[in-house]
């Protein structure tokens, strides 16, 4: 069974003062580096070496299919620097009239350094993620985009090696893979990407990773089998 992934262009905007200082930054950005269609901008970097060009920063977002906020969460909200890109370039021309961001997808990439169960109604922070990053839900509402579900990063330096790379692949597929995420999405976009990596492989790790391959496939082919079996049972019954 072959399988086919939209592909889509990604541009991750990160909101950092001390991003290459920063473990988690640090780790995310290498992650990245795996997705050729994935770009990485630091916007504390953008405002250091120059100053930004309005025109070229909007003319690059229109470039991409799903635009990515990532940011540590500073007493409830982003750092300072990407409330001023937001200010800067998202001009209500932009935005409202010229509907340049509609339909482009809208995610956030948020690391805590408290545990993310703290973040609920009676525990030690009271409010929830999404109700705090409700400002960045109602932006992208007004220009139309799509809104995703926020990727959660808390205390990364307690995480073991397993639950890093754990981290790693759900990061690549917040990144790039179609959503909302399904399992049978999940697996031909694993698929796609384990075919890329054969590339500049020796024969015997491209048999390994054909194997893999195969076995998802299988895998999928019985999910397949299984929702046809479970679609004739209901016809049956109706």
């Amino acid at each position: 069974m072959e399988s086919k992934v939209i592909t889509m262009k990604t541009l991750v905007l990160v909101s950092h003062p001390k991003a290459t200082a920063s473990a988690t930054q640090t780790f995310l950005k290498t992650s990245a580096d795996y997705l050729d269609d994935v770009t990485w901008r630091s916007i504390d970097d953008l405002y250091s070496a120059t100053q930004i060009n309005i025109v070229d920063e909007q003319k690059r977002l229109r470039a991409f299919d799903r635009i990515i906020f990532q940011f540590p969460m500073y007493w409830y909200t982003s750092p300072a620097s990407l409330k001023q890109y937001m200010d800067d370039v998202f001009t209500r021309k932009f935005i409202v009239a010229k509907h340049w961001l509609k339909n482009k997808e809208l995610g956030l990439v948020i690391t805590l350094g408290d545990s993310l169960a703290d973040f609920q109604a009676g525990g030690r922070e009271q409010f929830t993620i999404s109700e705090l990053m409700k400002p960045f839900e109602a932006f992208a509402n007004k220009a139309g985009m799509v809104y995703l579900k926020s990727f959660i990063i808390d205390q990364f330096g307690y995480l073991d090696v397993l639950k890093k790379q754990e981290l790693l692949v759900s990061y690549l597929q917040y990144l790039s893979a179609p959503m909302p995420l399904s399992l049978e999405k999940r697996e031909k976009w694993l698929i796609t990407r384990l075919k890329q990596l054969e590339a500049g492989k020796t024969a015997q790790q491209r048999e390994l990773l054909d194997l893999i391959i195969d076995s998802i496939d299988s895998r999928q082919d019985q999910i397949d089998d299984l929702k046809l079996n479970i679609k004739m049972i209901r016809d049956q019954e109706e």
